[in-house]
């Protein structure tokens, strides 16, 4: 009886490593670094919001803009959702994460 039948080829799990960790590099730069779409990232926002008060509006910008914050570099959609606090209309903007979907900035309108 041959004994090489009942044993693995040496060269099985470095292959096997090295291909898939080429693989998963290749998903990485394919898949990666894709942008979530403006009507995604308005919906996260308004779930978020929503759990806190009734929304009345809300809108997004389509188109993602080049954005910084001290030594990050990203791109950045612009957005805006009102919602009733306290039987008052109160407007917020905010700045998220193109990437992500990540509130970069938020910041509540005052209204006079």
């Amino acid at each position: 009886m041959n004994a090489n039948n009942n044993s693995l080829n040496p060269w099985l799990i470095p292959v096997t490593l090295g291909a898939s960790g080429i693989a998963g590099f290749i998903a990485g730069k394919l898949f990666g670094n894709r942008q979530i779409s403006a009507d995604r990232i308005l919906k996260l926002v308004k779930n978020d919001f929503a759990s806190e008060g009734s929304l009345t509006g809300s809108w997004i910008n389509d188109k993602a803009v080049p954005f910084q914050r001290f030594a990050v570099k990203t791109h950045a959609y612009e957005g805006g959702v009102s919602r009733l606090e306290d039987g008052e209309k109160v407007d917020y903007e905010f700045i998220a994460d193109a990437y992500t979907g990540s509130l970069l900035e938020l910041k509540r309108i005052e209204n006079n």
